[in-house]
C-alpha cells in the first residue's frame, strides 16, 4: 500500500491562523466599505431631500407678492390671519394692506399649540421666520389659476354682467367653487403698478365681501371695469370660503411634540424645515414637512433703499431695530420701517437669501468638528465672506460645552443657501 501522509497539527494551526487573519483583514475592509457606503447613501439621502424641499421653498419665494392687493376701496375689507404665535406676529390683519414678505428674527421659545393637525410645534431657538404672501403659495388648484377681464366683454344674460376671459384648456378656467379676487391694475406716473382689490363695497353693513360668488359664468357689475381704460384682473385662491384675500405660507424650523415624527438619525436639538400654509378657516397652520435633522435657518434680505443700485443688506426683522443686523450706510432703524411698509418692500426688496443648517448623515464617533475660535467657541459658518450680514455663524458660536451638550459635535453638517432676485416683484 502507498504510504499517504495527511496535515500535521501545526501546519493547521498555522493554516487556520493565516486563514483567520485575512478574514479579519477583509471583515475590516468590508465593515469600513459599509460604513463609508452608509455615510454617502446618507448623505445623498440628505442632497435629494434638500433639493425637493428647497425648490418648494425657491418657487415661493420667486411668487411673493403675485396677485395680493396694494391698495383698497373705501371702507377697506376686513380679514383674518394667522390666529397662534408666533405666526400671528406676520399678520397685516385685519384690514391692512398685506406685505408680500415678513420675517422674524431669531425665535425664542416660540410655540405652535393651536395646529391644524392637533399637534404642538416647537420653534427651534435662534432660527429665523418668513411668511410669503401670495395667491399662488396655496395648495388648492384654484391658487395656481388666473385670468382678465374688459370692458368689451362679452355680456351675459343680465344686462352689464361680463365674462372673463376664458382660456384654451379647462384645466386653467375656473370653476363654480373657486374663489377669486378681483383687482383693478393701475399705473403710477414712474410707471410702478399699483393693484386695488375691487370688492362689493356697495353690499351695506358688510365690506367683507371681496370676491365674486360665481367667477366661471358672470361677473355683477360691482366688479366690472366702468371704463374702457382698465382692466381687471382675477385671480384664484382657493376653493373654498376665504378668510383673506391672499394664501399665505410660513418657512420655519421647529420641532413637533410627537417624537415619532422627528427621525431617530437625526441630532438632538435639531428640527424640521416646515411650510406651512395658513387655513382660511379658523387661521390654523397645515403643517408641511420640507427636510428632517436642520439645525438652524437665517434670512438675509437685500435692499435697494434710494434706487440708486447700492444694496444694502440685513438680516430679519426685530421689534428691537437694533437687532437687525445692517451691512452699509442705511441706519437698522430705517430698514425696520422698510419692513413695516408694503409697498417700499415691494418697490427697494431686491432679492431673499436663505441658509439652511442640515445634518449630513448620521452620527460618527469617530469623527468630531474642530472648528474652535479663538474663545474657544465652535463655529460653522456660512455666507458670502465679504459681507458682514450674509457671513452668518449658524451656530452662533457655542462653546464646546455647549455643542456637547446638544450632541453636534458627532455630526457632519452642511449648509443650503437659496438666493432669490426679486426682479419682477
Amino acid at each position: 500500500m502507498i504510504d499517504n501522509k495527511g496535515f500535521t497539527l501545526i501546519e493547521m494551526v498555522i493554516t487556520m491562523a493565516l486563514v483567520i487573519v485575512v478574514i479579519m483583514i477583509t471583515g475590516s475592509a468590508f465593515e469600513s466599505i459599509l460604513k463609508s457606503t452608509g455615510r454617502l447613501v446618507s448623505s445623498e439621502e440628505s442632497n435629494i431631500e434638500g433639493v425637493v424641499g428647497l425648490e418648494m421653498f425657491r418657487h415661493d419665494l420667486q411668487q411673493a407678492g403675485y396677485g395680493i392687493p396694494g391698495a383698497y376701496l373705501t371702507p377697506a375689507p376686513t380679514y383674518t390671519e394667522a390666529v397662534s404665535s408666533p405666526a400671528n406676529l406676520c399678520n397685516d390683519a385685519p384690514n391692512g394692506v398685506p406685505r408680500a414678505i415678513v420675517s422674524l428674527e431669531a425665535l425664542a421659545g416660540a410655540s405652535d399649540t393651536n395646529a391644524y393637525d392637533g399637534i404642538s410645534y416647537a420653534g427651534l431657538d435662534g432660527t429665523d421666520y418668513l411668511a410669503i404672501k401670495a395667491t399662488t403659495v396655496g395648495r388648492s388648484k384654484a391658487s395656481k389659476k388666473w385670468t382678465f377681464l374688459t370692458y368689451s366683454a362679452a355680456s351675459g344674460a343680465i344686462f352689464s354682467e361680463k365674462a372673463p376671459h376664458r382660456w384654451s384648456s379647462s384645466e386653467d378656467n375656473f370653476k363654480n367653487s373657486d374663489r377669486v379676487i378681483v383687482l383693478k391694475r393701475t399705473f403710477l406716473d414712474n410707471g410702478t403698478p399699483t393693484n386695488t382689490l375691487i370688492f362689493n363695497n356697495y353690499n351695506t353693513g358688510d365690506p367683507t365681501i371681496y370676491w365674486p360668488d360665481n367667477p366661471t359664468v358672470l361677473m355683477s357689475d360691482n366688479f366690472n371695469p366702468g371704463s374702457t381704460d382698465p382692466t381687471y384682473y382675477l385671480y384664484g385662491v382657493d376653493d373654498g370660503d376665504l378668510g383673506m384675500p391672499f394664501n399665505r405660507a410660513d418657512y420655519f424650523v421647529a420641532r413637533p411634540a410627537a417624537a415619532s415624527s422627528v427621525p431617530s438619525t437625526c441630532a438632538p436639538n435639531t428640527g424640521i424645515l416646515y411650510k406651512a400654509t395658513v387655513n382660511h378657516a379658523g387661521g390654523k397652520l397645515v403643517y408641511m414637512p420640507l427636510l428632517d435633522c436642520v439645525a438652524n435657518m437665517q434670512i438675509v434680505f437685500g435692499w435697494d433703499i434710494n434706487g440708486d443700485g447700492v444694496i444694502t443688506e440685513s438680516s430679519a426683522y426685530s421689534s428691537d431695530a437694533d437687532q437687525i443686523s445692517v451691512s452699509g450706510t442705511v441706519s437698522s432703524a430705517d430698514i425696520k420701517t422698510v419692513m413695516l411698509d408694503p409697498a417700499r418692500i415691494r418697490n427697494t426688496l431686491r432679492y431673499v437669501k436663505v441658509y439652511v443648517m442640515v445634518q449630513e448623515g448620521r452620527k460618527d464617533i469617530n469623527f468630531r468638528n474642530t472648528n474652535t475660535l479663538a474663545n474657544n467657541t465652535y463655529s460653522v459658518v456660512v455666507g458670502d465672506a465679504n459681507s458682514s450680514s450674509s457671513n452668518i455663524n449658524l451656530t452662533k458660536g457655542y462653546t464646546a460645552a455647549e455643542l456637547e451638550t446638544k450632541g453636534w459635535l458627532n455630526y457632519r453638517w452642511k449648509t443650503y443657501r437659496l438666493v432669490v432676485k426679486l426682479n419682477s416683484f
